[in-house]
């Protein structure tokens, strides 16, 4: 299953639960655990697709990850020479 297909099948799971309609609070507390569980699912499923943890992929600085410290540098790409 691509990225594309784990956030169809998440917004697919979310639209079926709000059409879902609940007669008493236990059958609603049930439908919101099971709902819950399959959306934590996808989710960390799409994030391992991705494969790129949030708060590396953007800005420039000092990082930590994983008990691992590192510096994120921004590369500018060389210039042309004139002539």
């Amino acid at each position: 299953m691509s990225a594309h297909a784990t956030l169809t099948a998440i917004e697919q799971e979310t639209e079926a639960f709000c059409r879902l309609r609940f007669t008493d609070a236990a059958s609603y507390l049930e439908e919101k655990d099971a709902f819950c569980k399959r959306v934590r699912a996808l989710v960390r499923k799409g994030r391992q697709q991705v494969g790129v943890p949030e708060m590396l992929s953007l800005g420039t600085g000092r990082r930590t990850y994983g008990g691992r410290s590192f510096t994120v540098e921004l590369r500018m790409g060389r210039g042309r020479k004139a002539g």
